[in-house]
């Protein structure tokens, strides 16, 4: 009774690991996100005040370099660095 118990659990355990597996190569590390500017590290996002909240507009500004310029969320520049995401933003 307890080793069928056991083995089922077991059984489930191997399902689960290769689940997270999966997860962490869609979500983790291995994901490919586009080259755009919304996921560079050097990205500014700019914000629009609406009533009382604030709302992320289409723009923002690129921060490397001495000298600030305006992006769109989707364009790409020559000073990309993708973001890193620790586990503990997951």
């Amino acid at each position: 009774m307890v080793a069928d118990k056991v083995k089922e659990l077991e059984q489930e355990n191997i399902l689960l690991k290769a689940q997270v597996e999966e997860l962490q190569n869609i979500c983790g590390t291995n994901a490919s996100a586009p080259m755009n500017c919304e996921y560079c590290k050097n990205f500014i996002q700019h914000y629009i005040k609406v009533e009382m909240q604030y709302s992320p507009v289409c723009s923002g500004h690129c921060a490397a370099g001495r000298r600030m310029k305006a992006r769109r969320t989707d364009e790409t520049c020559k000073a990309f660095i993708r973001k890193a995401y620790g586990k503990n933003y997951i």
